[in-house]
């Protein structure tokens, strides 16, 4: 964010056992925030330049530097205060209580922003959020587009709203939350399901003002051990599917399997739970575009990422395409769609292929040669763009080249239908 305005704050006298000199504090005030900045220059000592986000914590510094560094007299420091006798002896008896490491200024600092938090309960404040997170007519900005992820949350969020509910936010400790998340008997995704949301929601607390910390951000993250490479097709697995789906009897699937093979779409982006309103259409299609621009589809506001996104298409597979299209064929059957593809995997022996099994196969394949320039796909942006998710997420649970070679990939993006 961009300086707006920088000012003289205040300056504190200093000393060490060379002379005495100043500390001169700048308050550099910027759009939503500020920042206390600290110069000096100790006689015979490195040069003092930091920023503080605080006032409490920049003075909180310099006391400490002072306190270590001016010189004893006779087992006293030599130190100034505009305090009174009164105040001074309530800042050494509140010294004495003071917890094991922890500052006078620090506990000031934790004080004041106790009493600047806001009054309002864990099951109130869960209310706003779910309001504000779900998609609507009126919210159009919401998050939460998918009624499967309304109830999910709504499901997370239970327990705590039946346990903790009547609790306020601000008197909320880190150690009321792992039992929410952190039962041993769930498994380490659902763990970390709960842990995000959880996460998410205190954060935005903590943004609120509704609690002067974000008491989830020392909590440590379920990770999940992955003991499997993540399913990928053989060439001669690829080979059986797309001979069964060119048959009269699997034909209606036919723009299905080489959209889940050859871009790589989630199963959902292209069918969305096989509802023929809603899923892809070939209006939602460039085959044949102007210019260098490559062909794409542009995918609608359905499947898992809930997000409008364009994805380019292999050569091979615009063929596919364009000739389903000029045959009046659907991208995906208006009818009985979840059947005839539960039928077609049982024709080509893949009973056991596992949910996009298909997706993860086009990544790995694209990973050992990129079908728009027939070399190696080394740059993580080129995947971004062509399936989403992070470099992190592909490599756990979608890549798998373990025993696949640039040649098998080149002959991948060459199979033609």
């Amino acid at each position: 964010m961009a300086k707006t305005l920088k000012t003289l704050g205040f300056i504190v006298n200093g000393r060490n056992k060379y002379g005495k000199f100043i500390f001169k504090v700048t308050v550099k005030k910027y759009d939503n925030y500020r920042r206390f900045r600290v110069r000096a220059t100790p006689k015979g000592e490195k040069r003092i330049d930091k920023e503080f986000s605080d006032e409490w914590e920049c003075r909180g510094w310099i006391n400490d530097w002072k306190s270590k560094n001016e010189p004893s007299m006779e087992g006293w420091r030599d130190t100034q205060t505009i305090l009174n006798p009164e105040e001074l002896n309530d800042a050494q008896v509140a010294i004495k209580l003071l917890p094991k490491g922890v500052t006078l200024c620090e506990a000031v600092s934790q004080f004041k922003q106790r009493n600047e938090t806001k009054e309002i309960r864990v099951d109130e404040a869960w209310k706003e959020y779910r309001k504000l997170m779900v998609k609507t007519e009126e919210n159009r900005d919401g998050k939460w587009r998918s009624p499967k992820t309304v109830i999910e949350k709504d499901h997370f969020f239970k327990p705590i709203i039946n346990k903790i509910g009547g609790r306020r936010i601000k008197d909320l400790e880190e150690e009321d939350l792992p039992e929410f998340w952190n039962n041993k008997k769930w498994g380490d995704q659902s763990r970390l399901n709960r842990f995000k949301a959880m996460k998410a929601f205190f954060s935005w607390c903590k943004m609120k003002r509704y609690h002067f910390q974000d008491i989830m951000r020392l909590q440590q993250t379920p990770k999940i051990e992955r003991e499997t490479l993540p399913q990928v097709l053989s060439l001669n697995e690829v080979g059986r599917l797309l001979e069964a789906s060119s048959t009269p009897r699997f034909s209606k699937l036919k723009s299905f399997v080489a959209l889940s093979l050859f871009a790589g779409l989630r199963a959902g982006e292209i069918h969305n739970g096989w509802d023929h309103k809603t899923c892809l259409k070939w209006k939602d299609f460039t085959l044949e575009p102007e210019g260098k621009q490559k062909p794409f589809v542009s995918l609608p506001f359905v499947g898992k990422k809930k997000s409008s996104d364009n994805r380019n298409l292999s050569p091979n597979l615009v063929k596919i395409l364009l000739e389903e299209k000029k045959k009046g064929m659907d991208v995906v059957p208006k009818k009985n769609g979840v059947n005839f593809w539960k039928k077609l995997r049982n024709e080509c022996d893949l009973t056991n292929l596992q949910a996009n099994a298909l997706r993860h196969t086009a990544i790995s394949f694209f990973y050992r040669n990129n079908p728009f320039t027939n070399e190696e796909t080394l740059d993580p942006l080129v995947m971004d763009y062509q399936f989403g998710n992070t470099e992190d997420v592909r490599s756990r649970h979608y890549k798998n080249v373990a025993k696949m070679t640039i040649a098998e990939a080149r002959k991948f993006w060459s199979i033609k239908m």
